[in-house]
């Protein structure tokens, strides 16, 4: 089947977005809401960011899922979506594609966004995939790393490491089955956070590369430090030594939301009906300091994921 093919029978329905023509031109127009507009894009690459026997569905929805995190945790809802999708000419069934779209379209129509354009070409390498995702801001400005100040209680949502679980079963039989599902498809919280951060948040962001770093990387941006209570992670599953905290808060993929907030809004965000976790505070200083119970802990080196880094799993975010 040819590229004009897949368009017409496979995306053109999902192109839902008022400026998408049917993906019949070369630019789509985008809609802009009340808020300001921002935009995220994020990248996959079969053996880097999932595995080439993942299940094609698992891959749509975490492909929506990584981006939705990042605009949650900009303070925004998500509007419209940019695909580019790069299919291997070789190693893969072609009847996969419509399995793709027909996974993306439902992970979209989830989160409210429309597909309003995009790219299709075939790769002599593995699937290669892309999406831009806009994001209407729910206050005056986005959520930026660098608001954080003195004082201010640190808290994530959701829970910690299951991607973590889901990969070491997957590649050493370790942990348990039911956590692989958080590493094909990781869960976020829902839309609310959007609200809750542009309302109370002075610093945001999600957490793809592991908790520890992308704490280190939001205080450094607010010109600050960071402090943290393990004990009080919400790690999932159970979280039984102090080298089980670690690797599970260094490794990422979680796509939970972490931000800063005033401990006058500590009351609100207990109550806002989803799963937040007060996990430290932001202090005057620089750097990252970690205790359990009380007792200063030692951290490793590598807090968080980096692409490029000597040592890093070959298949994860």
């Amino acid at each position: 089947m040819a590229e004009k093919d897949w368009i017409r029978r496979y995306f053109a329905p999902l192109a839902k977005a008022p400026g998408a023509a049917g993906l019949t031109d070369d630019t789509a127009e985008l809609s802009k809401g009340y808020g300001p507009l921002i935009a995220t894009v994020d990248a996959m690459v079969e053996g880097v960011h999932f595995f080439s026997d993942d299940p094609i569905e698992t891959v749509a929805r975490k492909l929506v899922r990584v981006n939705v995190s990042d605009i949650l945790g900009s303070g925004a809802r998500p509007r419209e979506a940019l695909l580019t999708l790069g299919w291997p000419q070789a190693g893969r069934d072609p009847g996969q594609i419509r399995t793709f779209s027909d996974s993306l379209g439902t992970e979209l129509d989830r989160w409210g966004i429309l597909l309003a354009g995009g790219d299709t070409v075939i790769t002599p390498g593995g699937l290669f995939l892309s999406l831009t995702l806009t994001g209407e801001c729910l206050g005056p400005a986005p959520v930026r790393r660098g608001g954080g100040r003195p004082g201010d209680e640190v808290w994530v949502t959701g829970e910690i490491g299951a991607a973590r679980r889901g990969y070491l079963w997957k590649t050493e039989g370790r942990d348990e089955a039911r956590w692989l599902s958080a590493l094909q498809a990781p869960d976020l919280p829902p839309l609310e956070a959007g609200n809750l951060i542009a309302s109370h948040a002075s610093a945001a962001m999600d957490v793809s590369d592991g908790l520890l770093g992308d704490l280190a990387s939001l205080a450094a941006a607010s010109g600050l430090a960071a402090q943290i209570e393990l004990e009080r992670v919400p790690f999932a599953g159970r979280a039984t030594s102090l080298v089980e905290m670690l690797d599970l808060a260094s490794w990422g993929d979680d796509y939970q939301l972490l931000f800063a907030a005033s401990p006058q809004s500590s009351g609100f965000i207990g109550n806002s009906g989803f799963k937040v976790t007060r996990v430290g505070r932001l202090t005057e200083g620089a750097g990252l300091s970690a205790t359990v119970c009380g007792k200063p802990v030692n951290l490793p080196e590598t807090l968080a994921f980096e692409h490029g880094r000597v040592g890093q799993p070959p298949a994860r975010s």
